[in-house]
This record gives C-alpha cells, structure tokens and sequence, in this order.
C-alpha cells in the first residue's frame, strides 16, 4: 500500500480500486483497506472518511478513535479532488455547482453540492475527464451529481448505463469505476497530498484524443 504522507497520529494512503475501506452491510468481502494498512504499519488505523469499493485515491487514517471527529470536521475545512471519466461529449468548459439534494442511506434527504469543471471532452468516443470537488459526503456524491448532468461515471454499474459500460470494457479495457480521488488538502492537519493516477485508469485515459488537452489543463494528472 503506498503511503502518501504520515505523522504520529494518522497516516494517509493510496487506495486501490475494489478495495472496501472497512466491513460494511454493502460488501462481502473479507479483505479490508484498513486490515492492510494496520498490517502494514502495526497499527490499528480508523478511516477518517471512505471511498466507494470501486473508487481509488487518497484516504485519510487517524491512528486514535478519539480523534476522528477533530480530523473530520478539519476535512470538511479543507478539500478532496477527484477526477473522473464520464459518458458523453461535455460543450462548455465553465466550473458548476450542482446542489440536487439526495436521500441518505437511512432515506432522509440531505442538502448536497458539487463543483465541477470539464477538463476534456473527445467525440470519438464520446467522453469527457471531469475534475469534480464534493462540498458536502453524502454516499455516491459525485457519481449521482454527475449522472444527474446527464454524464454518468463510466464504468459505474448503479448510476451508470451497463450497455456503454459493456462497451467500454471490451473495446477500451476499462474494467473499474472511472474515478479517482486525485489530491486531499487539510490544512488544519499539515496535509497536502496527491495520489498518482493508476496504471490501470492512466491506460484508458492516456489513449484517448482527449489526453492531451487535460494534461494541458491539469499538469498533475501527469
């Protein structure tokens, strides 16, 4: 597991895609991100927030329970970056808000907002690498704003279209949810981390006639 950044009380690694943050009623698994950063480091970790299985990128541990509601409410001061690639040919490369409230796991609906901007868009295929910022942690945030927009993450199996998804699997080899928590940002905690693009996605994404145009936008998916 790579580690990002460290300190006496927490730690901050690199998730991979299909890797369950902790035991959940979602999931079966029995390989968990926490398990393996505790045997990693020799420590017990708690997650400080999650990412979905299928989701990569940068995720916050505390090493004390007791500090969980300090570091999450100094994250909710800072910020998360995640890229993602979403179905179909974005026009306009203007920043948006997108505040559609959505029920929460228990029902009850929440107030939610995203920012987000396009960073690249290609017809052929049809797709656009959009930059997207969560203001509130409400569950499949991103990936339910952006179908909202009428561009769903592609290879997203709940929010997404399982025929484009099918596609992009057998044509392009993109086996995983398009999304990746590209950079976490806490600067109460001292932190200020990026996590690399994974091989797997960077494949996908770097054959597109898109590419070039984000790198333009975004140097750091480099």
């Amino acid at each position: 597991m790579l580690i990002l950044a460290s300190h006496p009380d927490w730690v901050v690694v690199a998730k991979p895609a299909g890797l369950a943050v902790h035991r959940g009623d979602d999931t079966r698994d029995t390989t968990f991100l926490v398990q393996q950063v505790r045997d990693q480091v020799g420590r017990r970790v708690w997650p400080v927030h999650r990412l979905d299985r299928g989701t990569s990128g940068a995720v916050w541990l505390s090493f004390d329970p007791a500090h969980l509601a300090d570091c999450q409410a100094a994250l909710a001061a800072g910020e998360k970056r995640y890229v993602a690639l979403v179905r179909g040919a974005a026009l306009s490369r203007e920043p948006v808000e997108i505040t559609n409230p959505m029920k929460d796991t228990k029902g009850i609906l929440r107030e939610a907002a995203t920012w987000a901007r396009v960073l690249a868009t290609c017809e052929e295929p049809r797709c656009s690498l959009v930059l997207a910022k969560p203001r509130t942690g409400r569950f499949h945030q991103i990936r339910r704003h952006l179908r909202d927009l009428s561009h769903p993450v592609l290879g997203d199996g709940v929010h997404g279209d399982s025929r484009v998804n099918r596609i992009w699997r057998e044509e392009r080899g993109l086996g995983r949810l398009a999304l990746h928590n590209l950079s976490l940002t806490v600067p109460a905690a001292g932190i200020d981390v990026r996590c690399p693009i994974p091989d797997d996605l960077r494949t996908v994404w770097s054959a597109l006639p898109l590419w070039r145009e984000a790198l333009a936008a975004l140097p750091e998916l480099e």
